[in-house]
């Protein structure tokens, strides 16, 4: 079969084929309705026999009758009754209804199967003289019939016949119907579907057409009805085809013209969508108004009209719609950016259900909040690769250190004779000290910052701890010709620290006044109780100018003197930074001009 659905031959037969046993099975099954409606099929036809029999010969009962009145008003002889009667297809016999006498005889009643008796009296307008009787007898075959009773006669003898025909047309009906199916697209010539230009008619087009042929001929009846149907069937069977093919090319919705002139206007609204979207949203905002404002006023002037009222109802509730969205979008993105000032990186905006600018500006938001958090990963990788780094060469660096620092203790006992080499040894001996110093300095500045060292916590009084920092750094301070002045608060500020912790902050600040403040200067101690807070405050004038930022100055290896001439590592104010944060604490410097200022914060404990 495959290879005759390209076969323009092949189609055209089945096409015609296909009305062919349509109609057949269409007929065959009028007939078999209007035999079931006979009930034939319950009595094998007899009643619908015996009615057809009636039917034909009553008419010449009464013509019989009527003859044989018109012989006795002497009308007409009744002896030529046989002649005159002789067009009959039955045999017709007068009889006398009371002696049985045979007064009339027209044809032969040999081999009659059906037969059929009337009183003359029983016909309208028959008056008879004396009690006769008509009877018909009808033979097998009788001739002289018209073609309805032939037919009938037929769909009788055919009633089963009927059936095979209707079921055996309808099956070849149907199978050239699914060739015509298969066939469609198919092109002797061309691979795969091919559509011609029959085959690319819009389908929505054949549709008016047949509307439109419905509406002109809705008034005609008999033969115009007959027309119409075949013109409806010729019409049908060529669209089957057609749509057939364009559902395998899958151009079944795009070739018709709805479609195309959808989708101009969808690429012309999609154009002023995009035109809009480019408007700033001010403009957007004073457009909306001005559209809301011209239909309020619209309507408003035919507020008479029950029509504008409701528009006004529904424009007003679309309104309050679209401004519950507007606040439910704006809502949305104020927690967006509150959530991204406050340090969440794991709170997204959900733009689902959002359109234009508010969109836009939560994406903006999330790809901030990705930006910031990608920003403080790489920056947390970086610092623990770098604390990793420190940690690693400290230790390395303190092996060969140690072995260093105990030679140097064992020439120290010998007796060199050399001045010379024992100022080297000296030399040695005080930069391996300093060596040890830097990597002692490394390794409590890792630990610090990443939290490793242990807090011991216990109510610590500022007042007493700042007086011991400065009872052991006085004679160190006049070394340095600075003088020291301590000012305490009245009140007895207490905070939760480790006081080992905090006495390394200090040592550390204390130990920067010595090696950076200038001499001849005061240093400033001072502690502070105001409200839940409780500050130490450090405050010296430096030797050297402070082009350094204050916040460079808390960066490890960063020093006050920029020629680096002084000894140091440049780690304390690292260490007391990372090391205040572990007991909860804040650590702030400040730099103005050549003084320095460093405060510690703690949360103040009241005791009832």
């Amino acid at each position: 079969m495959k290879r005759f659905l390209d076969k323009t031959w092949a189609k055209i037969t089945a096409f015609f084929l296909f009305i062919l046993f349509a109609a057949i099975c269409a007929a065959a099954t009028a007939g078999i309705v209007y035999l079931v409606d006979e009930q034939v099929y319950l009595d094998d036809g007899k009643r619908m026999q015996d009615s057809l029999n009636d039917n034909l010969c009553i008419p010449y009962l009464w013509e019989a009758a009527v003859y044989y009145r018109d012989s006795e008003n002497g009308a007409v002889d009744l002896s030529d009754f046989n002649g005159n009667i002789s067009s009959s297809p039955c045999a017709l016999v007068i009889t006398d209804t009371r002696t049985g006498e045979e007064l009339a005889r027209s044809g032969s009643t040999e081999g009659a199967v059906y037969q059929l008796s009337r009183p003359a009296d029983a016909f309208p307008d028959i008056v008879t003289q004396r009690d006769v009787t008509v009877t018909a007898y009808l033979p097998a075959d009788p001739v002289n019939v018209d073609y309805q009773y032939v037919l009938l006669q037929l769909l009788i003898s055919w009633r089963y016949g009927l059936i095979v025909v209707a079921a055996l047309s309808l099956a070849l009906a149907l199978f050239c119907l699914i060739f015509q199916l298969a066939s469609a697209g198919h092109w002797q010539g061309h691979e795969g579907i091919h559509l011609t230009w029959f085959d690319k008619t819009p389908l929505d087009v054949c549709l008016l057409a047949l509307v439109g042929l419905f509406s002109l001929t809705y008034d005609v009846y008999d033969v115009g009805q007959l027309i119409r149907g075949i013109i409806f069937l010729l019409l049908a069977l060529l669209l089957l085809p057609v749509f057939a093919a364009q559902c395998k090319a899958g151009t079944v919705g795009k070739s018709t013209v709805i479609y195309r002139l959808l989708r101009r206007l969808v690429r012309r609204v999609k154009w002023l969508v995009r035109l809009l979207g480019k408007l700033p949203l001010v403009w957007k905002t004073a457009l909306g108004i001005a559209v809301w404002l011209l239909l309020n006023i619209l309507c408003i002037g035919n507020a008479y009209e029950p029509e504008f009222c409701i528009l006004l109802i529904v424009v007003n509730l679309l309104l309050g719609l679209f401004l519950l969205y507007l606040a439910t979008c704006l809502r949305t993105l104020q927690k967006g950016g509150e959530a991204l000032a406050n340090g969440d990186m794991d709170s997204r905006v959900d733009t689902r259900g959002m359109y234009g600018d508010f969109r836009r500006h939560g994406e903006h938001l999330n790809d901030a909040q990705m930006g910031v958090q990608k920003a403080v990963e790489e920056r947390t990788k970086s610092e623990r690769l770098k604390t990793e780094l420190i940690t690693n060469v400290s230790h390395d660096i303190k092996t060969p250190l140690t072995s260093i620092v105990n030679y140097v203790d064992l020439l120290k006992k010998e007796e060199i004779g050399n001045p010379t080499a024992a100022e080297y040894i000296a030399v040695i001996d005080r930069q391996s000290q300093r060596l040890r110093k830097l990597t002692e300095d490394l390794v409590e500045a890792s630990k610090a910052a990443t939290g490793n060292v242990p807090v011991n916590w216990e109510d610590t009084d500022v007042n007493v701890l700042l007086g011991q920092v400065a009872g052991e750094y006085t004679e160190r301070l006049a070394a340095c010709q600075l003088e020291p002045i301590l000012t305490l608060s009245e009140e007895t500020p207490l905070i939760r620290a480790d006081g080992r912790l905090l006495w390394r902050v200090l040592d550390n600040l204390m130990s920067n006044v010595c090696k950076y403040a200038m001499p001849g200067t005061r240093v400033y101690l001072a502690t502070a109780a105001e409200g839940d807070q409780v500050t130490i405050t450090v405050k010296n004038i430096s030797r050297y100018a402070l082009n350094v930022s204050a916040d460079e100055l808390t960066e490890r290896f960063v020093r006050g003197d920029a020629s680096r001439s002084t000894e140091g590592s440049g780690l304390g104010l690292s260490i007391a930074n990372s090391l205040t944060a572990l007991q909860k604490g804040g650590f702030a410097l400040a730099v103005d001009g050549d003084l320095f200022k460093a405060t510690l914060t703690f949360p103040r404990i009241v005791k009832e």
